[in-house]
């Protein structure tokens, strides 16, 4: 379809941002909660419930899509209860050996999660 003023032109790039923010949001959206899912899966389970608050895969949080940063993005972790002490069990202790679940999630969904993106963001 030929352009033909440059008012239709900056009506056409206005209607492609429009556009794009919902597209971004909502394929930012998705990228999280697919990550979300994964990383509750990923999350190792004591068999006992040392805190009384539930095991941490319980507590696995996903938020809205935000651009304060000026780059879209969805934070993805653990609630206000468990999310403090969820370091622990990643990264290790004294008397823990480092599970690094969080890392192997990031690995494992990375091409899945871009994918996602690559999906909603085409023209």
């Amino acid at each position: 379809m030929p352009v033909t003023g440059i008012e239709e032109m900056l009506n056409n790039v206005k209607t492609l941002e429009a556009g794009f923010d919902r597209k971004a949001r909502k394929s930012v959206r998705e990228g999280a909660r697919f990550f979300g899912e994964q990383l509750a899966e990923n999350t190792p389970v004591s068999p006992i419930d040392h805190s009384g608050k539930g095991h941490l895969k319980q507590h696995m949080k996903v938020g809205s899509v935000s651009i304060k940063t000026g780059e879209y993005q969805a934070p993805v972790g653990y609630d206000k209860v468990k999310g403090p002490i969820a370091h622990f069990p990643n990264s290790g202790t004294s008397k823990q050996e480092p599970q690094h679940f969080i890392e192997e999630t990031q690995e494992q969904t990375r091409g899945q999660v871009l994918q996602i993106f690559k999906d909603n963001l085409q023209v």
